[in-house]
């Protein structure tokens, strides 16, 4: 079989002898996997929004209910196509007791199934009722993103396992569902609640930055502590890591400007909380691509 690195003795230095990578590497990342845990994490925030905007303006969420559900099936559809063989997808529920994927994927469809009984409970029953719904929602929706983040918190992946990825997951739910409550909110008809439903999605969404902000030193900590334990190196990036992180947090920063000067008077402009949204998911998205680019693995 030929080798694909010669490792001097004693030493942390390979030599690659051939220019493809070692068969214990991944292959590119797969964007399905960007796409599936972003519009998820994007759900659970908007259903966090939405929830605390109920409460406190004892409004309907309909908008989000139905916003949220799109974005799950958008999400799940995605993830299908990382899979060889979807049709035996339903084998990943078989290890719940050991596996947590196994418990992500029941988690996030038991969200899903609470966020579709928010319509019939908004359009069914009292205030009472649907926040109930809404309430058992948020904290299915909070258990299925720590199913997800603990997907990735592996010993064998130094890289991920890191309060850095909890940060990173959960400051994506907030800032990404507060950005798409922003945006509903900006062509909802009558906006006699605007104050205090922009309140709650502004304050997601700067909560989410903090997140953000909080997990950089700990993601660079963990990168450093990964190129020490692992006995390989990927490919130098077209970026360093530095410049990744100061074009997401502009982008970020960019996005959270954007957010006053789109609201005049009572309203939100809805071209700029879509120029608001657009920041925040680019950003996210090379966030996430370099989350899954920086895999790497300890033995084989």
């Amino acid at each position: 079989m030929t080798e694909h690195l010669l490792i001097k003795a004693n030493t942390k230095e390979t030599i690659p002898d051939t220019n493809e990578r070692s068969p214990v590497l991944p292959k590119n990342t797969d964007l399905s996997l960007v796409c599936f845990t972003l519009l998820i994490q994007s759900a659970i925030g908007l259903i966090w929004v939405g929830t605390t905007a109920s409460i406190l303006t004892d409004a309907k969420s309909l908008g989000h209910a139905f916003t949220a559900l799109a974005l799950i099936a958008l999400g799940l559809a995605s993830s299908l196509s990382h899979l060889a063989r979807p049709r035996q997808a339903p084998n990943a529920l078989r290890n719940l007791a050991a596996s947590w994927l196994s418990r992500e994927v029941l988690l996030v469809h038991l969200f899903g199934g609470a966020v579709f009984l928010i319509i019939p409970a908004s359009l069914l029953t009292g205030s009472t009722g649907r926040i109930v719904v809404e309430f058992a929602a948020c904290i299915l929706g909070a258990t299925a993103l720590f199913a997800m983040t603990r997907v990735y918190l592996l010993k064998t992946v130094p890289v991920w396992k890191s309060p850095a990825t909890s940060l990173e997951f959960t400051g994506s739910a907030l800032l990404l569902g507060g950005a798409v409550a922003a945006l509903l909110i900006a062509f909802k008809s009558g906006q006699s609640l605007f104050k205090m439903e922009m309140t709650a999605a502004g304050i997601a969404i700067f909560l989410g930055l903090v997140l953000k902000v909080m997990a950089m030193p700990l993601a660079f900590s963990a990168r450093k502590a990964a190129d020490d334990q692992t006995w390989y190196k990927l490919s130098a990036p077209y970026f360093s890591i530095g410049r990744i992180w100061a074009f997401r947090m502009g982008l970020n920063l960019t996005g959270l400007l954007l957010l006053p000067i789109a609201i005049g008077g009572d309203g939100l402009n809805g071209a700029g909380a879509c120029l608001c949204l657009l920041c925040f998911v680019i950003g996210e998205i090379v966030g996430r691509l370099h989350f899954y680019n920086a895999y790497t693995r300890i033995g084989l």
